[in-house]
Order: structure tokens, then sequence, then C-alpha cells
């Protein structure tokens, strides 16, 4: 059992330190992730680097080639403004679920979540033309924590998916003017106002506008 146990909790970490590096933008989109190259670079063993790629693809951060291999993730411009559909549709049930169900506890940790988001730099000093990690991490977790109150985990599961499909595109795309003239701040002020204001119509609404307008600005900078 222990070393079961160990096995899982090893596969585990190896995962969470590939998709860390995926979602930084260490590798473009359609990148070849040869499996001996990552083991000797995060010490893992061949049979656990692709049980990690096989779940990394299980969540479309990665694909599988049969005779091939593994590849970061590509999204084709069309499948990616049909995720950002799907996104919206979800996020807006759960959204309203959300604040039909959210209690006084979650509005204070959700202004917390966005506290910590509004605080983190979106771009690092030393590299002003990727976004930060860590305020990728502020990101997820403010977006995670509007939705947690509907307590609907296939829901949510999907919706970090589906964020993190687009966060490879943002990574690169982060280099155009679109993206850097963007005010995504007060996008999310005004998402956490209508959350906390209990208006389920105006949060759905403003969540489709945020995510749609990543999509236009992926899209420019692709065409």
């Amino acid at each position: 059992m222990a070393r079961t146990e160990k096995w899982a909790s090893l596969s585990t970490q190896i995962r969470e330190a590939v998709r860390a590096d995926l979602l930084s933008g260490q590798w473009a989109p359609g990148t070849r992730l040869q499996v001996a190259d990552l083991a000797k670079r995060y010490g893992a063993s061949t049979t656990v680097m692709r049980e990690a790629l096989t779940r990394l693809a299980g969540e479309q951060l990665v694909s599988f080639v049969p005779n091939h291999g593994f590849f970061v993730a590509e999204l084709t411009l069309d499948e990616l403004q049909d995720l950002t559909e799907l996104r919206c549709r979800i996020e807006g049930y759960g959204v309203a679920l959300a604040i039909e169900r959210g209690s006084l506890a979650w509005e204070a940790e959700l202004i917390g979540a966005h506290h910590r988001l509004e605080r983190t730099p979106r771009r690092k000093a030393d590299d002003p033309h990727h976004i930060n990690p860590e305020w990728l991490d502020a990101h997820q977790e403010f977006h995670s924590k509007i939705l947690e109150p509907c307590r609907i985990s296939a829901l949510t599961d999907l919706a970090a998916n589906l964020a993190d499909a687009t966060v490879l595109y943002r990574q690169w795309c982060a280099p155009s003017k679109a993206a850097e003239s963007r005010n995504i701040e007060a996008e999310h002020k005004a998402i956490l106002d209508a959350v906390l204001a209990r208006d389920a119509a105006t949060a759905e609404q403003l969540l489709r506008e945020h995510y749609e307008l990543t999509t236009r600005i992926i899209a420019q900078t692709l065409e």
C-alpha cells in the first residue's frame, strides 16, 4: 500500500510540474514532448513521465498521436471559439447557482481572491512580454472561487479544463498590442461587483464578454 501511495504521489508531483511549465509557456503549442528527455529534466522514470503526460492529455493540455508521441495541445481558431462558447454557457449556469447558494463567508473569500489578483503583477519585470505565472495562479483562483458555491464538481472541473486550454494561447499572444493594452483589471472588478450584488444576469454577461474578448485577441494574433 505504501509503495502504491508513493507512486501515486510522485506521479501527481511530476504531472503538476509539467502542467505548470506548460501553462507558463515553456513550449509552444504543437511542440513534440519527448518522454525520455522530459524524464531526465524532471528526474522521473519514463513510465512515470508517460503516465503524467497521459493524464495531462485528459485535461486537454497535451495531445497524443499514435506512433508519433505526445505534443503540446494545439487548437484551431474554430475549436477555440467552440470551447469559449461552451465555457460561457456552463459558467453562466454555474455563476447563477453560485450567487443563489453562496454564503457571506464565500463573499469574503472571493474578495480576498480578487485582492490577490489585483495586487499580483500581470507581467514580470524581466519578461514583460509573457504573463507572470503567479498572476495566472491568482487568476485561476479568482475564477474558480466565483463558481465554488454551485457545488457541482463536474461543472467546476470542466470549467477549469476549458480555462487551461486558452492559457497556452494567452501566453503566446501576450506580446500583442491588444493583449498588452487590455484593461483586464477593470473587467475583473466589474465581474466581482456584479457577483457581490447578487446580480446573476449581469455577472453572466460580464463573464461572457470577458472570455469572448480573450478569444478575439487570440484570434487577431493568430491571424
